[in-house]
């Protein structure tokens, strides 16, 4: 009982402003309160998760997938609090705090992601290979490695612990295992970043930057995870699959990407556990009247919410299967690849293959690809200049002056990272990877002289 005190133990680095007597909410509860009307969560309203910049108004946006996976994320809280208890390894009096954590993480698990998604991501590393291929940057091998692997999971971090301005440097002043319940891959840029095939799952990718790396100590040795993950980690992962594997194919329906046909070849070429699915998808299918004009997108909606459903039961089992791997930290999978729903996985995997390969997606991510190269060639030379945060007409120094407020203020009051040179380069980066997909183009489209 003694571990998940210590996992659930709401600390904070400022203590918080005591709760008046009336409020009932958990310290998770708490957390989300804090998060949900803030300005980086209103942002993932215009933040792609597939489509970028998609006119329906159907189409899931970062923020309906966010409010999709914290849903889900909560439900399996609920079930494994259950396990916990009956197993006597969690205390009932702690009843309903990992559903809430689990909720909350859900929420802001994708706050880090860049303008257009993933492709995004790979734009501003590919800008910086280049920048310091060409140039001699005062940065040592780990700092460079924070920005030729850029992480919108590792931006989250920095946006929950340094970036939301609201009273001081604390940002949200969120609690220890709501911060902990982010962090995927527990090592530094050089430690981590070893690929999806590497054995120790802690080190495929990398979980905070330089700037960051005393905070995640803190919460490490506070919570007891030894540098390893919160078992909350692999929930919230498994939920985030759950959501985007199902929901990117609904979308996908719903703009004629994919047809009946094609949806049920894929899942009976790749189905093993779960063959009954294609009975079941047939039933729905047949079930719809034709006379609908959406009977697809109709029959996938429901097909959604019964391979969820499966994924979920799976999901807990695998938890309760590999439980004491999971509290030791040595549980080196995600718990979907582990579960009876991982042929269902690998078939939505399948069908999303066929959505990202439409040559309209592609299209428009390369031009989000442009948008973000194109701001980073603008913004990170300046930052080179002694004139960039000095003042002046200068062109380094409006390109300072055009950076969010809150964003430069962090960067002068509250900077204590020795090398000024590493948080130049992070203050412009927060600022781009800070942007909507929308405010990206058209401030793009304004700087290059493109529509003023």
């Amino acid at each position: 009982m003694r571990q998940w005190e210590k996992l659930l133990k709401p600390v904070t680095f400022r203590n918080r402003t005591k709760a008046r007597e009336i409020d009932g909410r958990d310290p998770f509860e708490q957390d989300y309160g804090r998060l949900i009307s803030s300005s980086p969560i209103r942002r993932l309203q215009d933040k792609t998760q597939v489509f970028p910049l998609e006119t329906s108004d159907y189409i899931r946006t970062r923020l309906t997938h966010s409010l999709e996976v914290s849903y889900i994320g909560g439900s399996i809280g609920k079930s494994i609090e259950k396990f916990l208890i009956a197993k006597d390894e969690l205390n009932p009096k702690y009843s309903g705090q990992l559903s809430s954590l689990l909720r909350c993480s859900g929420l802001v698990h994708d706050l880090g992601n860049p303008p257009f998604g993933h492709f995004g991501e790979t734009a501003i590393q590919d800008y910086f290979k280049s920048y310091f291929t060409k140039n001699h940057i005062d940065l040592n091998e780990r700092e460079k490695a924070d920005f030729l692997n850029f992480d919108g999971n590792v931006q989250t971090f920095r946006i929950l612990r340094k970036l939301h301005f609201f009273k001081d440097e604390h940002s949200f002043n969120l609690t220890f295992p709501t911060l902990a319940s982010i962090i995927k891959y527990p090592s530094n840029s050089l430690e981590g970043n070893k690929g999806k095939k590497y054995k120790e799952i802690r080190n495929k990718k990398y979980g905070y930057y330089c700037s960051e790396e005393s905070d995640y100590k803190t919460i490490s040795n506070e919570l007891g995870l030894n540098n390893k993950r919160h078992p909350i980690v692999y929930l919230m992962e498994a939920a985030d699959d759950i959501a985007y594997c199902a929901a990117d194919i609904e979308d996908g329906v719903k703009l004629g990407i994919l047809n009946f046909e094609i949806l049920r070849k894929i899942f009976k070429d790749n189905l093993v556990e779960n063959v009954s699915l294609l009975d079941t998808l047939d039933e729905m299918h047949k079930s719809n009247d034709n006379k609908l004009s959406d009977k697809l997108s109709l029959t996938v909606q429901q097909f959604r919410v019964e391979t969820q459903g499966r994924m979920i039961e799976g999901i807990v089992e695998s938890f309760e299967e590999n439980y004491d791997e999971i509290m030791s930290g040595d549980f080196e999978y995600e718990l979907i690849d582990k579960s009876s729903g991982r042929d269902i996985r690998k078939s939505f995997e399948a069908l999303q293959r066929v959505v990202f390969d439409n040559k309209k997606i592609m299209q428009t991510e390369l031009a989000g690809w442009e948008i973000i190269f194109g701001l980073l060639e603008i913004f990170v030379p300046a930052t080179e200049s002694e004139n960039f945060k000095t003042g002046g007409n200068t062109k380094e120094a409006r390109l300072f002056k055009n950076i969010s407020s809150s964003y430069r203020y962090i960067y002068n009051e509250y900077n204590d990272y020795p090398n000024d040179t590493y948080n130049r380069l992070q203050l412009v980066l927060d600022f781009i990877a800070g942007m909507t997909d929308t405010y990206a183009l058209n401030l793009y489209r304004k700087l290059k002289g493109i529509k003023l």
